[in-house]
């Protein structure tokens, strides 16, 4: 998308995406024929404040010296100058517009104004806004310009010059693809693609208002009753988002504590006090999971529910819910936001949704990270005294979380057709309930799910990972317990709960498993309260610190809810 750059009555140099006179801001009296990208724009509004041309810039200058001055920069920044020419805009008179015409453009631009607070859109969103609003292409950059001429939004290069390289806007990355353009040398960002393309010679959107214009009327109404370590925990939390002196918190919970309801008081306070809430995580099954909790504890308040698979992609509400992709399209918008699996993929390791989630945050903004597993950064924090910890060690039915076994195999765990004397202790298992088992690699689920329906020839056994097709059929018959024993990957570490599952951790030793994974594969035993028990086992030839980590992880939390008073012993 690119700018002319318009020269104002006062001598002031801006840009507007339009030259018609009509389309002009009124104050606007010439304009560069040859539209630029507002990276070079920018590039010449920076040059023309560093030149050190004292009697210049100290005298009301004529408008002729100023585009003088401006084909000057252009050529000295080797461009042709000959290509650019100055046009004179003549004042028009305003023709009366039908009232049917009126009427329209003032409820699509009360619209726009609902739905757009706090975004921060490629020119590929805004578009896809106009589809929503069904208007053109040209109606929607209308009304974005005109948004920013009156101070509530501004536009930026998608990709900006920085030091002496770039660093692309939306998330950060500095390390992307330089290419020759039909302006100069220009840059590709790769890091950030999949939401939309993010170049030096695109823009971006900013909307700078709140999603929330003041206090609000919240009906709070929680189907559920806290327990005294969710009590405990969620007091911690109101403290935390009550207190100026401290922006960053992490709620380290024990799987399957109910740290997401810990935090619903404190976002009713919040959004009580006219301060907007926003609900992240990394992946969508997550944030489908809280919404039905959410909606229900919160009726009739407006509730952003956006992920990839969204069909609607513009909402208005105080309260969001959303992946951390979909954080990325907004800006300075919340002053609260409760980050759920902080540690998970695709955000643990990935410095673009970080980016976009810090930038997310409001000016004195408040972010709480809620995990079982704290990655080293976040223990890091801690440790140095710049992220307050909160802890949630017991789960609600009050009995210690099952601790994992090492089973020591002398033999190799390939898949080979056989589990020679693994079938006794899996055939225990499943006396206590279905049984669980994860493995290390996509190519280990189909081999080993054959071989122990060889073994279990009346059992119900099957099979699934990432890229498998009938996934969705076979987790929505897990969840029904149909199966008496499954086979997965870490797909499933996180976000199921199933009534008297048991958990066998083939392989454990595997490098893909760390002790993150290792404490959520085993976080799914015993979550409900019908069945508050169960076993883990961790089959391997060696036992790895990661294995080690992990148990001395679960203990801990048993350790300290019992000192607490949190379970039973």
């Amino acid at each position: 998308m690119n700018f002319f750059l318009t020269l104002n009555k006062n001598g002031n140099v801006s840009f507007s995406p339009f030259r018609e006179r009509d389309k002009l801001n009124t104050s606007v009296i010439s304009y560069l024929s040859t539209p630029l990208s507002l990276a070079n724009i920018q590039v010449v509004q920076e040059r023309l404040q560093r030149r050190d041309l004292f009697a210049f810039w100290h005298k009301v200058p004529k408008q002729k010296d100023t585009q003088l001055e401006i084909l000057k920069i252009i050529k000295e920044l080797g461009w042709d100058a000959q290509d650019f020419t100055w046009k004179e805009v003549c004042p028009i008179l305003k023709i009366s517009q039908n009232p049917v015409d009126e009427t329209r453009d003032h409820e699509v631009w009360t619209t726009f104004n609902r739905l757009i607070l706090g975004r921060q859109l490629s020119y590929g969103d805004l578009r896809g806004f106009a589809r929503e609003l069904k208007i053109k292409d040209e109606e929607i950059t209308k009304l974005a310009h005109t948004s920013v001429e009156q101070g509530f939004a501004e536009w930026v290069p998608a990709v900006r010059p920085h030091g002496s390289g770039w660093q692309c806007q939306r998330c950060g990355e500095k390390d992307v693809e330089e290419w020759p353009s039909l302006y100069g040398m220009a840059a590709t960002c790769r890091s950030c693609e999949s939401i939309g393309s993010s170049t030096s010679l695109d823009v971006l959107y900013r909307d700078q208002r709140s999603l929330l214009d003041g206090p609000t009327e919240v009906r709070f109404q929680p189907h559920w009753v806290l327990t005294e370590a969710q009590r405990l925990a969620g007091q911690q939390v109101f403290e935390f988002i009550k207190d100026a002196s401290e922006d960053t918190a992490l709620l380290w919970a024990a799987c399957g504590a109910g740290k997401t309801e810990v935090c619903f008081p404190s976002a009713a306070w919040a959004l009580e006090q006219g301060k907007s809430v926003l609900f992240a995580a990394p992946r969508q099954d997550v944030i489908n999971d809280v919404v039905p909790r959410l909606r229900r504890d919160f009726p009739d308040y407006p509730l952003q529910v956006l992920t990839g698979t969204s069909l609607v992609k513009f909402q208005s509400g105080g309260m969001v819910l959303a992946t951390t992709h979909q954080v990325s399209r907004f800006w300075r918008a919340f002053d609260v936001v409760f980050m759920d699996e902080m540690d998970a993929f695709p955000y643990h390791g990935s410095r673009a949704l970080e980016w976009g989630l810090k930038h997310a945050l409001r000016q004195n903004g408040k972010i709480l990270y809620l995990t079982a597993t704290p990655s080293p950064e976040g223990l890091k924090g801690v440790q140095q005294g710049k992220i307050r910890l909160i802890r949630l060690p017991a789960r609600h039915h009050r009995t210690a979380l099952p601790v994992p076994i090492w089973e020591r195999s002398r033999h190799s765990l390939e898949p080979n057709g056989c589990i020679g004397l693994w079938t006794t202790q899996i055939e225990r298992l499943r006396v206590l309930g279905p049984v669980l088992v994860f493995v290390p690699k996509i190519s280990w689920v189909d081999p080993w799910t054959k071989c122990l329906q060889r073994c279990f020839p009346d059992w119900s056994v099957e099979g699934s990972y990432s890229s498998d097709p009938g996934r969705s059929m076979k987790i929505k018959r897990l969840r029904q317990c149909k199966y008496d024993l499954f086979v997965s990957t870490t797909i499933l570490e996180r976000g199921i709960t199933l009534s008297g599952i048991q958990v066998v951790v083939l392989a454990a030793d595997h490098p893909v498993f760390d002790e993150r994974a290792l404490v959520q594969m085993a976080g799914r035993v015993g979550r409900t309260r019908e069945s508050p028990a169960g076993n883990v086992l961790f089959v391997s030839k060696r036992m790895t610190s990661a294995m080690k980590t992990a148990v001395r992880w679960i203990e801990e939390q048993n350790k300290l809810a019992l000192e607490l008073g949190l379970i039973e012993t």
